[in-house]
């Protein structure tokens, strides 16, 4: 299994900004750059991969656009890019070309919460189904901790930590 899976749940919202508590939450608060290192573990597979990402995060009409460019550190790079949209007060719908359906995003204060489903390729050429549920959360003015667990079948397989700050 390719530690490109990773990347599906540190683009969830790895993103560029402060969390603040606003009356209605909101993307917002990851408008702007950010850049951060992170690691992807899978005891299950015997993987333990750091990697450096950079996000930039802007609103493009009624869509946020959050941008992350991923490098590996055996050279890999890889971008992810979201689009969300807003569903109600503090929940977003959010797109990605290799997530199935949409991830439901909740915005509660200082923290961030999404679950979603990807689909990624073995290299037996099946297919293997993975959720992701992300948990972003302030822990600074400028900074935020992006950390994802990440199943199979209902069993945790691998997890992400990242670490962001804005520029």
């Amino acid at each position: 299994m390719k530690a490109r899976l990773a990347l599906p749940l540190l683009l969830v919202m790895s993103v560029a900004g402060s969390l603040s508590a606003v009356a209605e939450p909101t993307l917002d608060a990851f408008r702007g750059v950010a850049s951060g290192e992170g690691r992807f573990k899978s005891a299950l597979i015997g993987l333990d991969r750091g990697f450096t990402v950079t996000t930039i995060g802007r609103q493009s009409g009624a869509v946020f656009v959050l941008d992350q460019q991923f490098r590996f550190d055996n050279g890999e790079i890889d971008r992810r890019v979201w689009r969300f949209r807003r569903i109600a007060p503090g929940r977003y719908a959010g797109t990605r070309k290799d997530v199935v359906g949409e991830a439901v995003v909740k915005v509660d204060g200082g923290r961030i919460t999404m679950a979603y489903d990807v689909v990624v390729p073995r290299k037996d050429g099946s297919r293997l189904t993975l959720h992701f549920e992300d948990s972003v959360s302030r822990q600074g003015p400028r900074t935020v901790l992006n950390k994802a667990v990440i199943y199979t079948l209902g069993i945790p397989v691998g997890s992400v930590e990242a670490k962001l700050v804005r520029r």
